[in-house]
């Protein structure tokens, strides 16, 4: 009998295969949906999520949903998903629907206690997230605002914010992005071409460590400023910049 088919005599193989179409199809799903379901989770992707997830629950705890049924299910709740998506980015009034809007919790040092009834956030709850944020003083915070994904986020006044080179006119050099040129033995050589470096240069500075096989390399980092940082398997002390 074909496991997409509804009957209740499936058999423990054909229970893992629904198990693993079914992870497959909503791993598809979630992408097509866009990665904002993973970074920010808004009352819009919460309900979605939820949605989906008890529909996949369905499926999995009774043979009596066939395969077809909870694929279009899903589709169709991916599809509203995305065509509301689609329609709110021109459309403020439905994304302030759908998205709600950020809220101020602070502002110059106050708490403005009518949006905090709104939200019910208490203050110990405010306190703790203005804590994590490093900003245990209310008088150092010019703005907390609750965002659309239940985050807090904190705009600290000018005179408790942290002092950047700048603030010093203190010239500074460009970091950018370290490149991983070797991964768990491997060497990626997208990454060395990237670079114009050759997995001949890369062997020659792996034995300035000590190291003749690059399977020996648990990881191996060029930065920005041309020094290579090696880290040995099985190792925990031999870490270090040339």
């Amino acid at each position: 009998m074909p496991f997409w088919t509804g009957q209740s005599s499936l058999t423990a193989l054909q229970w893992i295969a629904r198990a693993a179409t079914a992870y497959g199809f909503l791993l598809l799903m979630t992408k097509l949906m866009g990665q904002r379901e993973m970074g920010q989770l808004t009352l819009f992707d919460f309900v979605s999520a939820v949605t989906v997830g008890s529909i996949t629950g369905g499926f999995l705890s009774s043979s009596e949903t066939t395969l077809v049924a909870y694929v279009s299910a899903v589709a169709a709740l991916a599809s509203i998903h995305i065509l509301i998506s689609i329609v709110s980015l021109k459309a403020p009034r439905l994304r302030r629907v759908v998205q709600e809007e950020p809220l101020v919790l602070v502002q110059n040092g106050q708490i403005l206690e009518d949006t905090m009834r709104k939200t019910r956030i208490n203050l110990d709850d405010l306190m703790i997230q203005l804590r994590q944020r490093n900003y245990p003083n209310l008088a150092d915070v010019e703005f907390a605002i609750l965002e659309t994904n239940g985050q807090i986020s904190v705009i600290p006044k000018s005179q408790a914010r942290p002092v950047t080179p700048r603030d010093l006119r203190l010239p500074t050099s460009y970091e950018g992005l370290p490149t991983v040129l070797v991964q768990d033995g491997d060497v990626l050589q997208d990454n060395l071409k990237e670079n114009q470096l050759t997995k001949e240069w890369l062997e020659e500075e792996l034995k300035e460590y000590g190291i003749t096989d690059i399977s020996e390399v648990l990881a191996a980092v060029l930065d920005t400023q041309g020094r290579l940082y090696v880290s040995k398997k099985d190792q925990t002390n031999d870490d270090f910049w040339n």
